[in-house]
């Protein structure tokens, strides 16, 4: 019965993965849809993410036998509806499609986990309400503050002091400082700190918008990055880097500096290569993982093992052997989702993040507020590298760096930090207005 009803739902699944990953490129690449026919789409689309939750997790309460599964998927879908009405009602959604996909990611991520690892499927949810929770107050502070932009050198010494932090107390963690634990809870400082630099690199552009303002944010890029760079989280310190020069080339359009920004970038990867061994190891695993499969190369070679057994269709929910990857609910959860829901799933949800980043462009370049629109830019390079770093680790595209997945790897800190960003901006557009009967409001 149970095989029935994971052979069955192999072909339920990737349905309603089709259907959402088709109606969102037609979102996305029909720009002549009316607000009607988008309307329903949409509404589609919201369907589909509710179906393929509750999909999922019957057919693993039928392959676990935990009752409990039923209603960690009851609360879950709670959670949806609570994300909808906050979103709808205290604040203007700039795009129904991209809070769409940002549930479905969400839906991947509860789904996988709860398969890997109840307890932790458990405290993702805690993770994603006290995330909501915690933005939405982010948000409503940040609408009673008028000019943030002017805060731009807080911003810069907030996060400057958060790394250096990491850097002198952080927990080690494959080979860099990336945590700490208070109270039995990991606490990841550079993931919010990702969108303390934005905020800064926006703030100097908007406020100085000549030299002076590239300065600034170029002293305060190098300070952030090497920072990272002495605590090796290499990973993070390649986004920080890449978010600084697509926005300073967003702001100043200037093709040399562009060059020669990239140029330096180039040069630091290679003294990282020459200083760093744990790089130096990353870079073996990729290119031959097979000939180092008992040591550097295990976890790569698992995960190319849990991809290729997967196939087109997948092995099935709780029928593959996901568990065997190091990290998997972390790092490498994308070979989790492509072992056990199949090769077409995968690239429909790789369409589904290609989409997301698009959304999130459309969103920056609609807004008419010049700081948020360099902000919302800023999320998306954050946004679409994370995932292009994550996702080439995985498939031996490009070795690993630790990043993890937006959504839906496990964790608190980037759940946080990706809900504040989701947030952001969803409500950029209104972020400088003062909402309806705050003091702001009155004031102006």
């Amino acid at each position: 019965m149970v095989s029935v009803i994971t052979s069955f739902s192999r072909i339920t699944i990737l349905s309603y993965i089709l259907i959402f990953t088709i109606i969102d490129l037609a979102l996305i690449f029909e720009p002549k849809l009316n607000d009607v026919v988008a309307g329903i789409l949409t509404t589609i689309q919201s369907v589909m993410v509710v179906l393929f939750l509750c999909n999922g997790a019957a057919v693993l309460y039928f392959s676990k036998g935990d009752s409990n599964i039923i209603l960690y998927t009851a609360f879950q879908l709670v959670f949806f509806i609570a994300l909808a009405i906050v979103l709808n009602k205290l604040f203007i959604p700039a795009s129904p499609a991209l809070t769409n996909n940002i549930l479905l990611l969400l839906s991947f991520g509860f789904i996988t986990i709860e398969r890997l690892n109840l307890d932790k499927s458990v405290k993702q949810l805690i993770y994603a309400i006290v995330s909501l929770f915690i933005t939405t107050i982010v948000i409503l502070i940040i609408r009673e503050i008028s000019d943030i932009s002017r805060f731009l050198f807080v911003f810069a010494i907030i996060g400057a002091l958060s790394l250096i932090a990491i850097t002198l107390a952080g927990n080690i963690e494959y080979g860099a400082r990336l945590s700490f634990n208070i109270l039995g809870i990991r606490i990841q400082p550079s993931e919010l700190v990702k969108l303390s630099f934005i905020f800064f690199l926006a703030g100097c552009i908007v406020k100085y918008r000549d030299f002076k303002g590239y300065l600034f944010s170029t002293i305060g890029a190098l300070v952030h990055v090497l920072i990272l760079v002495h605590s090796k989280d290499l990973g993070t310190a390649l986004i920080f880097m890449a978010t600084f020069v697509f926005l300073t080339f967003i702001a100043y359009k200037n093709y040399i500096l562009l060059a020669l920004e990239i140029g330096l970038g180039l040069i630091g990867g290679i003294v990282a290569y020459n200083t760093f061994p744990h790089i130096r190891t990353r870079f073996i695993a990729w290119s031959d993982p097979l000939s180092v499969v008992d040591d550097k190369g295990y976890q790569i070679s698992q995960s190319l093992f849990a991809i290729g057994t997967g196939s087109w269709f997948g092995s099935g929910l709780n029928k593959g052997m996901p568990t065997k990857i190091p990290v998997v609910t972390n790092d490498f959860i994308f070979a989790a989702i492509s072992e056990e829901m199949g090769a077409i799933v995968a690239i429909c949800l790789i369409l589904i993040y290609m989409c997301t980043s698009i959304c999130f462009f459309n969103v920056a370049f609609k807004c008419h507020n010049s700081f948020y629109m360099l902000v919302v830019s800023g999320i998306a390079v954050d946004f679409s590298l994370q995932t292009i770093l994550n996702i080439g680790g995985v498939i031996k595209f490009i070795p690993s760096t630790g990043v993890t997945l937006p959504f839906i790897s496990y964790g608190g800190s980037s759940l946080l930090s990706m809900f504040l960003a989701f947030f952001i901006a969803q409500c950029s557009d209104g972020l400088w207005r003062p909402m309806k009967g705050s003091r702001k409001y009155h004031e102006e």
